[in-house]
């Protein structure tokens, strides 16, 4: 049974209210993976596509969040054909779960820079390694593109394990920031009457930069 009440009062910036959810979520021993989401974008004909990704970043005051993945992965070609998107955190343990939409775009290259170099050695290795999405005879061809990545860079297993070494990011790996249009929070209540509250903002994206307002307008949702 929850006794707390989602506030109408938090137009001004809701997103806080996520980062909060998931500050709570992570610090919590209830709770496992608590910074995953999933992420849903659509092919060509219209067909969605969901899996789960890392959120690695929330930016409440711009009013972005931010996953990685490969450049040439099937997100991301659906991504490059439509940028609109929708993610979902569930903390389940917690009563809590935040649904948002909005429009995707790549992270700046300083940034996914700074966050490959903060990988473990073993994990830049598979970037490298990994043609995400596309066949592989089997487990024996992935090893051997994993160890041809370890010759590439003068690397051994015992490299990996002392974890001490790293290399560059591969240009087909790096983030995307989802800039939030909207966002609805979800708090768990007694007898299924559920608190939903949902926040909406103007968001503009275009080769001239990207355009947001300050203000959210806000409305009570039934269960």
């Amino acid at each position: 049974m929850m006794c707390k009440m989602l506030s109408q009062s938090m137009t001004k910036n809701p997103l806080l209210l996520l980062q909060s959810w998931l500050n709570e979520a992570t610090k919590s021993d209830l709770q496992p993976n608590p910074d995953t989401m999933a992420i849903a974008t659509a092919d060509s004909e219209g067909v969605p596509n969901a899996r789960m990704v890392l959120c690695k970043e929330i930016d409440a005051e711009k009013g972005y969040v931010v996953f990685y993945t490969n450049y040439n992965s099937v997100k991301s070609l659906e991504i490059q054909e439509n940028p609109k998107s929708s993610a979902l955190f569930h903390w389940d343990k917690l009563g809590y779960q935040a649904r948002v939409r909005g429009t995707i775009v790549q992270s700046p290259d300083k940034e996914n820079d700074a966050y490959f170099a903060t990988r473990s050695l073993g994990s830049q290795v598979g970037a490298w390694a990994s043609d995400q999405s596309n066949p592989v005879e089997n487990r024996q061809a992935l090893d051997d593109q994993f160890q041809q990545i370890l010759d590439r860079f003068n690397l051994t297993n015992e490299s990996i394990t002392r974890n001490e070494q790293k290399i560059p990011r591969p240009p087909n790996w790096g983030g995307y920031r989802l800039w939030i249009e909207e966002i609805e929070f979800w708090l768990n209540q007694k007898d299924r009457l559920h608190d939903r509250l949902h926040f909406r903002r103007a968001l503009t994206i275009s080769s001239e930069g990207i355009e947001t307002e300050k203000k959210w307008t806000v409305k009570r949702l039934q269960p």
